[in-house]
């Protein structure tokens, strides 16, 4: 079936998701939305991808018939309106990372999914690269033991990208919030979660030291204490002056992963020569993403990045934030 799709915005991840729509069997795109400062961009959308309109008014989108599911790749502090708005439409709803960031707006749009009985889907692609997925379904077969520490490292630097307001509404972000944590050490800690389990408590430290005005901290040491007994390590830099690096290890009773190598243990040592996890990832992670989209359409049930799991990514990050302002450790469940 061809699922009618509107894409609202007009950023990177916009295209990267209009590149794998328009060539997708599944996929119609009927409407490009931007705002009317980038509607030239939104004309370039339809010409190159196929869309069969371009519009800066939202409300047409959502009074589309024709249109099954909304793409929400807009600036972060809009999202939570647009998903609302989306979901009393009847539409199904695909939206970027973060999907909001404060307590009231998760109510809102709780309230919202329930009433409309939609699919609702938060783009956490990182899921889908098949890197980390041979890492998580080792560490879940028990082949290496028992989970004893994880470690995610998140360091992309935005300094320039701030300092030139690339992103003018970075700097848009509700009291108390860390913004790159949201926006971007998300996606390390939404893994650390999905392969080491659920997070009991947090510790954590912030630094200041190129972007404290624009995003409130930019360097974040966090230490994690899961569920099922392991420990583990985030760390979030946005100004760290070497290169970019997203990474994840983890050490287990009977050997451990750093990256694609498999060190196994021989007694109390380990083997002379790793293993190599072998990473084709014949299909694009954002493919891989929409496929699963529309098997929890079709299906009527959750798709692996639910709103359920955006919700515990939000539990621990708040528990972060409000280590760094207290200083203690804070559980994410109380």
């Amino acid at each position: 079936m061809k699922y009618g799709i509107a894409v609202i915005g007009t950023g990177y991840m916009a295209r990267k998701h209009c590149e794998a729509l328009a060539v997708h069997p599944n996929a119609r795109l009927i409407a490009i939305c931007s705002s009317s400062r980038s509607r030239a961009a939104a004309g370039e959308f339809k010409a190159q991808y196929g869309f069969e309109s371009a519009t800066n008014d939202y409300s047409t989108v959502l009074n589309d018939p024709n249109i099954d599911i909304v793409f929400i790749c807009s600036p972060d502090n809009v999202h939570a309106a647009q998903v609302c708005a989306a979901l009393d439409a009847g539409k199904h709803v695909f939206c970027e990372k973060p999907l909001t960031r404060t307590e009231d707006e998760f109510r809102r749009i709780a309230a919202a999914r329930e009433q409309s009985g939609r699919v609702l889907q938060v783009g956490m692609n990182c899921r889908f690269r098949e890197q980390y997925a041979l890492a998580g379904g080792l560490v879940a077969s028990g082949d290496l033991g028992s989970l004893r520490f994880i470690r995610g490292t998140y360091v992309v630097n935005v300094v320039a990208s701030v300092h030139q307001q690339e992103k003018s509404w970075w700097s848009d972000f509700p009291a108390g919030v860390f913004p790159f944590l949201h926006g971007g050490g998300i996606h390390c800690l939404d893994l650390l979660r999905w392969i080491g389990g659920e997070v009991d408590s947090v510790f954590a430290r912030a630094t200041e030291s190129e972007l404290a005005r624009e995003l409130n901290a930019d360097t974040f040491s966090i230490s994690l204490k899961f569920a099922g007994g392991a420990i583990g390590e985030l760390l979030v830099a946005a100004s760290a002056f070497r290169p970019n690096d997203f990474s994840l290890e983890m050490w287990l009773s009977d050997g451990s992963i750093l990256g694609t190598k498999v060190f196994r243990r021989q007694h109390d040592a380990i083997a002379p020569e790793p293993e190599e996890l072998i990473v084709a990832q014949k299909i694009i992670d954002i493919r891989l993403q929409f496929n699963d989209l529309v098997r929890a359409i079709e299906t009527q049930t959750e798709p692996l990045n639910s709103f359920a799991e955006a919700e515990k990514n939000f539990r621990v990050l708040r528990a972060i934030e409000e280590s760094v302002q207290s200083g203690n450790v804070v559980k994410t469940t109380r």
